[in-house]
């Protein structure tokens, strides 16, 4: 049980990239394809950000490779978690406290890279439309949990 709620603690927080399909072909472990929501995930943030033809162009090479980065650092961090959640006991403080720092310097690179893609999508985004990202997040990923959702009732 623990471990369910670590997992979707820690997938709540990450962009839906990390849910769909990603570069290597690994699909998450949600139950729905993955190329499925990858197309349900641009049309939505299509629209809801409201992105031209040529913002969309534009958007979706900076936003994905954005993603690939953050994928590479969830999967870092799931291990560490995974880890400790299966080793907790066997651990003494101090290896503890290794994957503590690990996590911190994981979450330090989130936001380097978050604020390196927020500045450079600035630059080719009107900064409303940039902030629309976040809502289109929040809101997609509402959208996914809810399908998980109905899907565990079903």
């Amino acid at each position: 049980m623990n471990k369910i709620l670590i997992l979707l603690t820690l997938w709540m927080g990450w962009n839906v990239e990390i849910i769909a399909q990603n570069g290597s072909g690994r699909r998450g472990p949600w139950p729905m394809e993955g190329g499925r929501i990858q197309a349900e995930r641009v049309a939505f943030f299509t629209k809801t950000m409201g992105l031209t033809v040529d913002e969309a162009q534009v958007f979706w090479p900076l936003y994905n490779e954005m993603e690939k980065k953050n994928a590479a650092l969830f999967d870092e961090k799931s291990s560490i978690l995974w880890r400790f959640s299966n080793e907790h006991d066997k651990l003494s403080d101090k290896e503890a406290a290794k994957l503590l720092d690990k996590l911190m310097q994981i979450q330090q690179q989130e936001s380097e890279i978050s604020k390196e893609y927020i500045t450079r999508l600035r630059k080719v985004l009107p900064n409303s439309k940039v902030m629309k990202l976040y809502v289109a997040e929040f809101q997609f990923r509402t959208f996914l949990l809810q399908k998980i959702s109905n899907n565990r009732n079903n």
